[in-house]
């Protein structure tokens, strides 16, 4: 895979062909990773914004959400009910956040973790830095947790090899969000955030002009 790919995938999150696209479009799922630098005017301080978003039909699942930087569950800011199932569940908005996708195809699963901050001159719109923490592709758990195994959701992950056969699971900081996300990819008709839980918002905040 070329570095400008990973790049991109680093910011923007997992990257499809055109014809999952299109059939992820088809169950009417919608997940959004891409993250937007907000202003709060307040405080005078620039963050990063994500919506925890995603669920899965029994064929597919997609999923993203959000922690902190040691893996910690993090408040939403604000939660998002929609008449639709599967599509964006609650909002956050800090200074830095950890990302975590999933997508499943029945029994096969894609994993990206990312680490996002804002670098960068304090009164100047900062510049958003992006890392891959952990990809894990074509992944394999054969636990039907969307099925008749539900009752093993948030007990379950996905096995992930590197090329050379070897077990690359993501480091331990990260298990318990590839629990819970793991789950998210399997929860037909989704409704409710997975990884994001009920707080109290610190600031408001503005999407710069």
């Amino acid at each position: 895979m070329k570095d400008s790919r990973l790049t991109t995938m680093a910011r923007r999150g997992l990257t499809f062909p055109a014809e999952t696209r299109e059939q992820i479009r088809k169950t009417g799922i919608r997940c959004r990773p891409q993250l937007e630098i907000v202003y709060q005017q307040r405080a005078n301080e620039w963050k990063l914004r994500g919506e925890e978003s995603g669920g899965a039909v029994a064929d597919l699942g997609h999923y993203v959400g959000f922690i902190g930087q040691d893996g910690e569950a993090l408040p939403w800011l604000q939660r998002v009910q929609n008449f639709l199932p599967n599509g964006v569940h609650a909002v956050v908005v800090e200074a830095a956040l950890i990302r975590v996708e999933m997508f499943r195809y029945e029994q096969t699963y894609d994993l990206l973790i990312t680490h996002h901050s804002l670098e960068g001159a304090e009164r100047k719109r900062p510049e958003l830095r992006s890392q891959i923490l952990f990809l894990g592709r074509n992944g394999s758990l054969e636990t039907e947790l969307w099925g008749k195994d539900a009752a093993f959701r948030g007990g379950a992950m996905p096995h992930f090899f590197t090329r050379s056969g070897e077990q690359g699971l993501p480091d331990t900081p990260w298990i318990e969000a590839t629990l819970k996300v793991t789950e998210a990819v399997c929860c037909t008709g989704c409704r409710h955030c997975h990884l994001l839980e009920a707080g109290t918002a610190k600031h408001a905040f503005e999407v710069p002009a």
